[in-house]
């Protein structure tokens, strides 16, 4: 068994990514199911907002872990309803920091928000956080991600939103200080809110926009450590033996490298196999091959499974199971 699915010190964090259709949630059911058979306490996330994973499993699932046989727990995030908690937090944060600004309407800002670019990464990074927080639960957490593009700006995030949140606390710690510099001349600056009395902080320890800054950075830098950590994460490719899958596994290898999370294992789904060619599936095979070809080439040194097409679809445990055993031992 590869010991980029086992946890070490901590739980196993393994992400499962790839083109839509190529298969990521029958591989990670599978290898889910089979790896709770061994023992481990294992929980299967579904990010993909197009959910299925109860389908393979037979079972009905929903946003919380739902126990679908020993060691074995399943959920399908409603991204609706992560993405409506998540403006909720900012906005109840907002307004908690800006308590001298009410005159700004924060509830048409936030409906606003809801539409922005970028709202599902950001919302879809911050449930992850959440499930990672509560890690030591499991001995081992699988997520089934959404196609290729959006998985890769969610990994992508903890990266940028680190850099962005020290360009802001430096710009925050400068505005404290002009704030001082104020106050020593002109005193402090107080000002009344539906009868309460405020005072413009201007110090950091009192100022709570810099301190849910800081603690923001604490959060993303804390996943970023996971998930480029090597003994903790491990990134499984589900493609299948075409040419635009292979084009956009190779783009997605890059992008990891980039980001210095590991690409463990590269999973070909649904290969062919025939032992006589009908004239009908001749210019497929022929790109088979080929796409085969490439693959061997282009991820060489990487471990790489080959699975067959099956006869009828995947689903249910026992053949979960078998599938799993062909990806985690390696025997496929």
């Amino acid at each position: 068994m590869r010991d980029y699915f086992l946890p070490k010190n901590a739980f196993r964090i393994i992400f499962f990514i790839g083109k839509g259709g190529v298969g990521k949630t029958t591989s990670s059911a599978a290898v889910a199911t089979y790896l709770s058979t061994k023992g481990y306490k294992t929980l299967i996330v579904s990010l993909d907002p197009a959910h299925n994973l109860g389908d393979v499993f037979m079972v009905e699932l929903g946003d919380k872990p739902k126990k679908i046989v020993e060691n074995l727990y399943g959920m399908e995030l409603d991204m609706e309803k992560v993405i409506r908690s998540y403006l909720k937090h900012l906005e109840e944060s907002m307004k908690y920091m800006y308590r001298y600004l009410t005159v700004i309407n924060l509830e048409k800002y936030f409906e606003v928000l809801s539409y922005s670019p970028g709202i599902e990464e950001y919302a879809t990074l911050e449930a992850v956080r959440d499930i990672l927080k509560k890690g030591d639960k499991w001995d081992i957490i699988i997520f089934d991600t959404p196609p290729t593009g959006l998985t890769l700006r969610v990994l992508a995030l903890p990266k940028i939103a680190k850099i962005w949140s020290e360009k802001l606390i430096e710009i925050r710690r400068k505005i404290l200080d002009k704030r001082l510099t104020v106050e020593k001349i002109q005193g402090e600056r107080k000002f009344v809110i539906e009868g309460k009395e405020y005072r413009l902080p201007s110090r950091e320890e009192e100022d709570e926009v810099l301190k849910e800054l800081l603690n923001y950075k604490d959060e993303v830098e804390e996943v970023l450590t996971i998930i480029t950590d090597r003994d903790r994460t491990s990134v499984v490719a589900v493609i299948t033996p075409e040419m635009l899958a292979l084009y956009e596994t190779e783009r997605a290898k890059d992008s990891l490298f980039k980001l210095n999370i590991p690409l463990n294992l590269l999973v070909v789904n649904k290969v062919i196999n025939l032992n006589v060619e009908p004239p009908q599936l001749k210019v497929r095979m022929e790109t088979q091959k080929e796409v085969l070809r490439k693959i061997s080439e282009k991820f060489k040194g990487m471990d790489i499974i080959y699975l067959r097409t099956y006869e009828k679809e995947p689903r249910g445990l026992d053949m979960l199971n078998t599938i799993g055993e062909l990806i985690v031992k390696q025997r496929g």
